[in-house]
């Protein structure tokens, strides 16, 4: 709810407070006096336009507003502001053109006060551009008046259709990787299968290595070993021996030293057979080691592809295998996610279904609603419809789009809002659907300006009660001309223009009591003399007490 608002500089308004009540305000005056500037500063508070230009300097509009939305303090809490019950929103604009915007004191954007108004205030005016208007917002308004049921409805659909375009980007994207997918699928098989033929392990090499020496140089090897096993087999140690013991006789401490010379007879005995052995078994093999260099080559070949060793070999073999697991896992999710879409899309379609039939109902009840809200408001006759249209396919919030649809005369075809004549005529459409609106779309703050344009008679006593009514709502700021509206408001402003010091002003007075009488007086006054307007004043006044 709107407070208190304060302009500085604003077009002819040098400065004003004025302090709203809860419920019903008007804004009256002569005409040309400028009755709109207040509303015109509020929409420029709230990120509107500055319609009618500043003043020569600094131009300042401040608004308290009592906050209870939901939606309010969640935008403030996303933004890091204080969410209490008061909310004060600033804006400046500098003779540079330079614009400021505050938010409780702290420094903000233009784009946070329009986000903000969407909660706070609902603009309705002769030349404004009606949200109800918007095509694109028809849809939510017609789910808004449904159930409660019908909402969650709206909300789970909302969810399984995020998901359906979720899984269906993610499925498309692996769609268009599969190629690339698949070739790194068989070149990490044929690694993994190259070196699992192969099965080295990571000391190979160096047996292989040592194998091949020997066998390079088995003639040597033959040739050497028979060589030392004969020497080793002359016996020469054997005879030392044999003198040695035939001394023990003279000396029996000799007898340690002849035990292991026929211990070391015995080792050089073992060794020239094992040596003799070595050296006919060493015989030249060129197909061993044909085969043994064959196996190194391959070795080779594994650690220029894979590793500098054998030994990294394996653990690229390892990291490969792991690599791909993932990849036949990556497939393995594909038909996971090709399984969820399909169990997601049935549950979209269903839920698509039931709102469809839900939508219709709402949308037959919400006519009959509107269009009883337009008889009393005098346009008998009128015909509302809401018209569903088939999308092709399921969109963000169903299989159908909403608009609303008017016929203002018997036997017309109805046609969009947006296409009817704005005047009276639609500032009462309008004032019609907010009416209905606002029982389930509650906005702190309804502002009309010249709802009541081009009216007179019944229909302005229609308009003058239906605006009573919603201020037992919600707040309503009105401008009007009229004094049977006027005189229903429980707050009156009146809008004066007058030069002072060479310069065009408007001022903005509350006006009470006597003064109230005079300004309504003035408004009827017509072709009646003061003292009958004066009458008519205090019997107007008097009804709505």
């Amino acid at each position: 709810m709107l407070e208190e608002l304060e302009i500085f500089n604003f077009a002819l308004v040098e400065e004003a407070r004025l302090e709203f009540d809860g419920a019903f305000n008007v804004l009256t005056g002569e005409t040309g006096a400028g009755k709109s500037i207040v509303l015109d500063a509020l929409g420029f508070l709230l990120g509107g336009a500055l319609e009618r230009g500043g003043g020569a300097g600094q131009t300042r509009v401040q608004g308290r507003f009592r906050v209870n939305s939901g939606p309010v303090r969640a935008l403030l809490e996303q933004w890091g502001l204080e969410a209490g019950d008061e909310l004060v929103l600033s804006r400046e604009l500098g003779a540079g053109g330079r614009s400021l915007a505050r938010i409780n004191n702290r420094m903000s954007t233009v784009a946070s006060l329009r986000e903000l108004s969407e909660h706070l205030v609902d603009l309705h005016g002769q030349h404004q551009h009606y949200r109800l208007l918007r095509p694109s917002r028809h849809l939510e308004l017609l789910d808004r008046s449904a159930s409660a049921t019908h909402l969650e409805r709206v909300e789970r659909y909302a969810r399984c259709q995020a998901r359906v375009q979720h899984l269906t980007a993610e499925l498309e994207a692996r769609r268009q990787a599969e190629r690339e997918r698949n070739r790194e699928l068989e070149w990490i098989e044929h690694e993994v299968t190259e070196i699992e033929q192969a099965r080295p392990s990571a000391d190979e090499e160096e047996v292989l290595l040592a194998e091949a020496r020997r066998l390079a140089s088995a003639s040597e090897l033959a040739a050497g070993t028979a060589q030392v096993a004969g020497l080793l087999g002359q016996g020469g140690l054997d005879r030392a021996e044999r003198q040695l013991r035939g001394l023990l006789r003279h000396d029996p401490t000799l007898g340690a030293i002849s035990t292991r010379l026929a211990e070391a007879a015995s080792l050089l005995q073992e060794c020239s057979h094992e040596l003799a052995a070595y050296s006919d078994d060493i015989g030249s093999n060129p197909a061993r080691l044909e085969e043994v260099e064959a196996r190194l080559d391959l070795l080779r070949g594994l650690k220029r592809k894979y590793g500098a060793s054998l030994g990294e070999v394996l653990e690229y073999a390892e990291q490969a295998r792991q690599r791909r697991h993932e990849l036949l896992q990556h497939e393995a999710r594909g038909q996971e996610l090709e399984a969820e879409l399909g169990q997601i899309c049935l549950q979209r379609d269903e839920l698509a279904f039931q709102l469809t039939v839900e939508r219709r109902r709402a949308a037959r009840k919400l006519s009959r609603e509107v269009e009883a809200e337009l008889k009393g408001l005098g346009l008998e006759g009128t015909r509302f419809e809401v018209r569903l249209e088939a999308l092709e396919q399921p969109g963000a919030t169903g299989l159908e789009r909403a608009e609303f649809m008017l016929a203002p005369n018997p036997g017309v075809e109805p046609l969009p809002l947006a296409r009817i004549a704005s005047g009276g005529e639609l500032s009462r459409l309008m004032l019609a659907l907010v009416a209905v609106f606002s029982r389930f779309e509650p906005v702190p703050t309804l502002v009309f300006d010249e709802v009541d344009a081009g009216l007179g008679g019944r229909a302005a006593e229609a308009v003058s009660s239906k605006l009573r009514e919603l201020s037992q709502r919600c707040q309503v700021l009105s401008v009007t001309h009229l004094a049977v509206l006027a005189a229903a408001a429980t707050r009156h402003f009146r809008l004066a223009k007058g030069v002072q010091n060479n310069q065009t002003r408007i001022w903005v007075e509350r006006l009470e009591a006597d003064r109230r009488e005079g300004e309504l007086a003035r408004m009827l006054s017509g072709d009646a003399s003061p003292d009958t307007a004066r009458r008519h004043a205090r019997e107007l006044l008097g009804s709505v007490a």
